[in-house]
């Protein structure tokens, strides 16, 4: 028993820890105590359930792997949080996944062999089609997890919520009942980007979130001629009219001029043409060549003159439209000169097309169907896929002497964000949101918005809501939220339910599923006729879903625990550019509709991370590294420090580096380690225990004590502000320093000091706050040092450190250091330049135009190896040596290098730092203090005479 006590006794109260330390590994064991401790939980528990501080996530696709794109966006959205927690705050944090839209249907159509949107209604049908996509995002990746775990960010996954649960899709159809309701959403047609493939709208942020959703062609430019009908019958006259689609010359009833331009006509060979007058060198360059003949002017004319003249059709093959005006010239003031002829073809096809023809009564006529063809009433091309009508319309005009000229054009097109086919603007009988009627509250409520980088403010944000046309919300697919709209058939009355509730008691039906088929099969009876209302087709674009995620995520209104004013608007969000035009804007949008308020305080932008090569990461460029190999290899807080201190973190784009990524555990973590390791191995060989600790580091006399503890206070605070800012970079870059000062200066000078009580208390304070302040960019090592340093639970279940109060800022000794330190520096380069290595100790250090504190002066001395110090007036920072070697002098350099390559020995041989050895050696010094200094230091029991060699007792 007694030999159990004493033993217990002689343990070292700090645990010993490897100086080789494994990052990994050591983050895998921690994670497992994590979670066996319930650290995370306790961490959220412990903080008051009145006071939170709330950030949104923006969750990922329900299927494939994480990448460095969706974990740099995850590690801001841990790092705030536990800075937040250890405030104070109560910050909740679960988990969501997205799983609606064209992404799992897209993989669902591969799965099923699937080639159009018209084989899952005809060969396989509806309800199949959408239990296939359940199962498919039913299947969520468990590498997720590991993922997420192993950088560090800690989340709720056990109760994910998953955009296709039927509460979560419940509060999406009360926020468009009440968008609805306030009149922000109405039914139309618009011009919208449209899908050929799958059929679809595309809202234009979904395509201007990636540059790669665009692409460079090569396609016709070409200038065609339509006669105008005069009463000259031996008189032909053409106005001359530029476009790059010639498969919409099928349906061009109207021709567009600007009414403020000037235009004229001209006779050419034979035949007569209007076009704007500044076009004409442009038009005819091309023409002039292939003819000894040159057009010449007849008459000028003003666009204003030519509204209202009609012309010869191309291509007449439907019907008129009584009521309606075709083949007329109108005004328009977004015809310009800069291209073509300064006279523009007109087809609802184009967004100015539609509102001009809308605006002078112009007939519509549509022939290009859901699938990108030409309708089967189209002569010659029904049935053809519309971008291959192209040479074969300009052949038949050419033919038909009504092609003037023919050229190509290289220009941007836009395409699909899943499936990569190209898009085309086409009219939208679709639902909508009045983005119009919402830009004056959009506007206002951006300004209570704090934006990092503040240029986003009024910048890129503000563009994006200016520019911004009505929100096509709907998509004529199957797998999403329904639009919940029923529509009489008889007298088109409509009834719009807020909750599922309501629904039921309108139709007497319990609602188990809102998806389709089952949504579609609800019937409710119209209150002004009395006949049956059926559910609209169209499914909510699931960027709906995504701006409904503050609310629809705690299923509110439904669920009575939540309190609006708890969680909205959120304290914080953050994803990368692609989202100021997407994410950003949907819930600015959505907020402001419902409640005229701002839907987030305070967002942080992030650029881009590129492969290797600067091109946008793909496995097919194979141009980025494998990022669970590199956290295998390299671990979470490396990855972490490495992507928040990166230009990334300041909107910029950046390319993956794992040099970079690899030199944050060299040039950081095995650092701190260091001094860790230096410190617990010596406090255990002194049986040093942290007993009044911080009162005997507070109280220290030492200057390298107080310097320590006034850097210490200065990281603190320097940090808080960084992370109040969002300011990871900053962050980081101060952290980095105070490492560095603790290392190479307060380390290194306190080495060889008597006073051990004041430097292992002030190490074990500096050691301690520094956890809590770096705990949350580096979660992993702050906590193993934290726990072995205090035997508590976890760094991330304390508050976050107090030191303000304690120490005081002692400017005078900080800027003095500094300037020591660059004595040190411009001592350290005459050595290196005279060619006298710093074991060589000097009799004398000149210092012109500074001087020091005894102790300051001292820590130069010991640090540069001299013997003396005289300051002497001079006009700037400056040093000199007196490198004159006395035989003293050497025998002391020739001392150090014994006690060098003994200290060497003893590490070949293994032993401990407490263990002694007997030494020979050919040659000791002859002074008897410098021997007695040199066995000492390195616990020699005794030095003789002999080859070189080194004995452990």
């Amino acid at each position: 028993m007694t030999e159990s006590v004493n033993k217990a006794q002689d343990k070292p109260y700090f645990d010993s820890i490897d100086p080789k330390a494994d990052f990994p590994k050591l983050e895998d064991e921690l994670i497992k105590f994590w979670k066996e401790n319930r650290i995370f939980e306790k961490s959220i528990s412990q903080r008051p359930a009145s006071k939170t501080w709330t950030f949104l996530d923006g969750p990922p696709f329900i299927t494939g792997l994480p990448h460095y794109g969706t974990l740099l966006s995850s590690i801001p959205k841990d790092l705030f949080p536990r800075y937040w927690t250890m405030k104070g705050y109560r910050v909740r944090r679960v988990w969501g996944w997205d799983c609606h839209g064209l992404p799992a249907e897209n993989k669902v159509e591969v799965k099923l062999g699937l080639k159009s949107k018209r084989d899952i209604e005809e060969k396989i049908g509806v309800k199949k089609f959408i239990d296939e996509c359940k199962n498919y995002v039913s299947e969520v990746s468990g590498e997720w997890e590991w993922y997420v775990d192993h950088i560090g960010r800690w989340v709720d996954f056990k109760n994910a919520y998953k955009t296709m649960d039927k509460d979560y899709m419940e509060s999406v159809m009360w926020v468009f009942k009440q968008m609805y309701d306030k009149g922000y959403i109405y039914k139309g047609r618009r011009i919208s980007l449209y899908c050929p493939h799958d059929s679809t709208p595309i809202s234009n942020f979904e395509v201007a979130m990636d540059p790669d959703n665009y692409k460079e062609i090569v396609e016709p430019s070409n200038t065609y001629k339509y006669e105008l009908k005069t009463k000259e019958s031996n008189e032909k006259t053409f106005i001359l009219a530029w476009s790059t689609t010639p498969w919409t010359k099928i349906t061009t009833t109207a021709l567009a001029v600007n009414p403020k331009l000037k235009y004229v006509e001209v006779t050419y060979e034979g035949e007569n043409y209007i076009l704007a007058e500044s076009t004409l060198k442009r038009v005819f360059d091309s023409k002039v060549g292939k003819s000894d003949k040159r057009y010449k002017v007849i008459r000028k004319l003003k666009g204003l003159d030519l509204i209202g003249l009609e012309y010869v059709p191309h291509y007449d093959f439907f019907e008129k439209e009584g009521g309606k005006k075709s083949f007329v010239v109108i005004g328009g003031d977004f015809v310009t000169a800069e291209e073509g002829t300064g006279v523009v073809t007109i087809a609802p096809y184009g967004e100015d097309d539609l509102k001009a023809m809308e605006k002078d009564n112009i007939q519509i006529v549509l022939h290009v169907d859901e699938e990108g063809k030409f309708t089967h009433n189209v002569p010659n091309w029904g049935g053809m896929y519309y971008e291959k009508t192209n040479p074969f319309i300009n052949k038949d005009l050419e033919e038909r002497g009504l092609l003037f000229d023919e050229k190509t054009i290289t220009h941007s097109v836009a395409t699909c964000w899943r499936c990569h086919t190209r898009l085309i603007y086409a009219p939208q009988d679709a639902w909508y949101v009045d983005i119009q009627k919402l830009k004056p509250k959009l506007y206002k409520n951006n300004e209570d918005v704090n934006w990092y980088p503040k240029h986003f403010k009024h910048g890129r944000f503000l563009k994006s809501v200016e520019a911004a046309p009505d929100w096509c919300i709907s998509r004529s697919r199957y797998w999403g939220s329904p639009v919940p709209v029923w529509e009489c058939e008889k007298c088109s009355e409509r009834f719009v339910p807020g909750s599922i509730k309501e629904l039921e008691e309108a139709s007497g039906s319990e609602i188990k599923d809102l998806h389709k088929p089952e949504i579609d099969e609800v019937v409710v009876t119209c209150k002004k006729c009395g006949q049956k209302a059926k559910r609209v087709s169209e499914v909510l674009d699931s960027w709906i879903e995504a701006g409904s995620a503050s609310f629809a995520e705690r299923h509110f209104p439904f669920d009575k625990s939540h309190e609006l004013k708890e969680f909205f608007p959120p304290d914080f969000i953050v994803e990368y550019t692609g989202q100021i035009r997407a994410w950003f804007y949907v819930l600015h949008v959505i907020s402001s509709a419902l409640l005229d308020t701002n839907s987030f305080k305070n967002v942080l932008v992030t650029g881009v991370i590129l492969g290797t090569d600067g091109r946008k990461m793909s496995k097919n460029f194979g141009n980025y590294p494998d990022p669970k190999m590199m956290l295998e290899k390299y671990g979470g807080d490396a990855l972490r420090l490495y992507l928040m201190s990166t230009p990334v973190m300041r909107a910029e784009d950046t390319a993956i580096s794992e040099v970079q990524y690899r030199d944050q555990v060299r040039n950081y973590l095995l650092t701190l380690w260091n001094v860790y390791n230096y410190f617990v191995t010596y406090a255990n060989l002194e049986k040093w225990e942290p007993k009044n600790s911080e009162e005997t580091a507070l109280k220290s006399d030492h200057v390298l004590d107080k310097w320590i503890l006034v850097k210490l206070k200065q990281v603190h605070k320097e940090s808080e502000d960084a992370i109040e800012r969002y300011d990871t970079v900053t962050y980081v870059e101060n952290i980095k320093l105070f490492v560095t000062d603790l290392s190479t200066w307060y380390l290194r000078r306190s080495r060889d000091r008597n006073d051990k009580d004041n430097f292992f208390a002030t190490m074990h304070y500096v050691l301690v706050n520094f956890s809590k302040i770096t705990a949350p960019i580096t979660p992993f090592i702050a906590d193993l040092i934290y726990k072995n340093l205090t035997k508590e639970d976890s760094v991330h279940l304390t508050d976050w450190t107090n030191i303000d109060k304690l120490i005081n800022d002692d400017k005078e000794l900080r800027d003095e250091m500094t300037v020591a330190r660059r004595i040190v520096e411009l001592v350290h380069s005459q050595r290196k330049e005279k060619q006298i290595p710093v074991r060589m100790p000097l009799s004398t250090l000149y210092i012109y135009n500074n001087k020091f504190r005894p102790e300051i002066r001292d820590l130069i001395m010991d640090e540069v190896n001299v013997k003396s110090v005289q300051y002497l007036k001079g006009v700037r920072v400056e040093v000199k040596l007196d490198t004159v070697i006395t035989p003293k002098l050497e025998e002391e350099a020739k001392t150090r290098e014994l006690q060098r390559k003994i200290q060497d020995a003893r590490k070949n041989l293994g032993v401990s730092l407490s263990d002694k050895v007997k030494v020979t050696t050919e040659w000791f010094p002859s002074d008897k203090g410098l021997l007695e200094k040199l066995m000492a230091k390195t616990l020699s029991v005794s030095v003789e005479k002999g080859e070189f060699g080194v004995k452990a007792l």
